[in-house]
């Protein structure tokens, strides 16, 4: 049986496998320079922070265990990160679930909240597995990438360390954003057989600021030296300032089974800066959504229970029946 604690806080650790993450991390000198280099581009950091997270701190409120219709516990959980953020996760268990019982951890996209997976959710629940949503720190509180990751990494250790989740069951998914947080986090537990959905993310912030700054409308002569230029002036700063998520190197240390959901026509992340274009020799690891949507909002914005893939079925039902079915491990 799992172990259910709604009224005390989870508090999260360092440890070797997310250390790298740790800002305190180092000898003196080190964090003597890192706290010199936070200083000088506190601005620059700041409106970059403004960008990736821009939702404010959430409060957590404690709420009373609900039994829903579909036999689940569901109740909202304090999460404390290791560098002592306050996350609020809300928890939904189903009925006679175990340490076996596959959990998936819902990632969001960029400055939405967790409610945003309503229906992939219920779906999850639908098919008996437990399902993990939560907030990312607010922008107050986000001065790095790795502080994101820092979160998720918190709530993974939560399903494993006190709900008692064995490592081989916890699943990721997370859409845009969510996607690369999730990389990251699955890639600090390469010892874990979990699976991995990302949905239309990006490879890169590198390749993803490129590809948008490059001008495609005069031909690809134009289109590559513009995108070089951003690349350089552009990307590169960003990358030095330590906003950087490298989903192609954490997909080649993550194990266990992958799909990387992308949409031909993505108005947002085209398909060089997607970590599908990672993938795109094993076409296994793939799932292209329906490449007759061509509107922008349509095609990277709206959840995956709006999507169909191009074989003409359910995206929701293609992801949840990846998510659910057991694994050998």
């Amino acid at each position: 049986m799992l172990t259910i604690n709604q009224n005390n806080p989870f508090q999260a650790t360092w440890n070797d496998a997310n250390n790298k993450l740790n800002p305190n991390k180092g000898d003196c000198l080190e964090r003597t320079i890192r706290k010199i280099k936070n200083f000088i581009f506190y601005i620059p950091n700041s409106l970059i922070a403004c960008c990736v997270n821009p939702r404010p701190e959430s409060t957590y409120t404690p709420s009373r265990t609900v039994e829903q219709d579909q036999g689940t516990i569901s109740f909202r959980k304090e999460i404390i990160t290791p560098d002592e953020v306050h996350l609020q996760a809300n928890v939904h268990i189903i009925e006679n679930s175990n340490t076996h019982t596959p959990t998936i951890i819902l990632f969001n996209p960029l400055g939405t909240s967790d409610s945003v997976h309503r229906n992939l959710k219920n779906a999850l629940l639908n098919k008996m597995c437990n399902v993990i949503t939560f907030d990312y720190r607010g922008l107050g509180s986000t001065w790095r990438a790795k502080d994101l990751v820092v979160d998720g990494e918190s709530v993974y250790q939560y399903v494993t360390n006190e709900l008692g989740i064995t490592a081989n069951k916890v699943h990721f998914y997370g859409h845009s954003l969510g996607g690369a947080i999730a990389a990251q986090v699955k890639a600090l537990h390469p010892e874990s057989q979990g699976k991995y959905v990302g949905d239309r993310t990006f490879k890169s912030v590198k390749l993803f600021l490129a590809s948008n700054c490059s001008l495609t409308r005069f031909g690809q002569l134009l289109q590559q030296i513009t995108f070089i230029i951003s690349y350089i002036f552009l990307t590169f700063p960003i990358y030095i300032l330590g906003w950087e998520w490298d989903g192609g190197q954490a997909l080649s240390i993550m194990h266990g089974e992958k799909r990387i959901i992308y949409h031909p026509n993505d108005g947002l992340i085209p398909f060089r800066a997607s970590l599908a274009a990672v993938s795109k020799d094993n076409t296994k690891e793939t799932i292209r959504l329906d490449s007759h949507v061509t509107s922008f909002s349509g095609t990277h914005f709206p959840p995956i229970d709006q999507h169909q893939t191009d074989e003409d079925k359910s995206a929701l039902e293609v992801v949840t029946n990846f998510l659910m079915t057991e694994n050998l491990h």
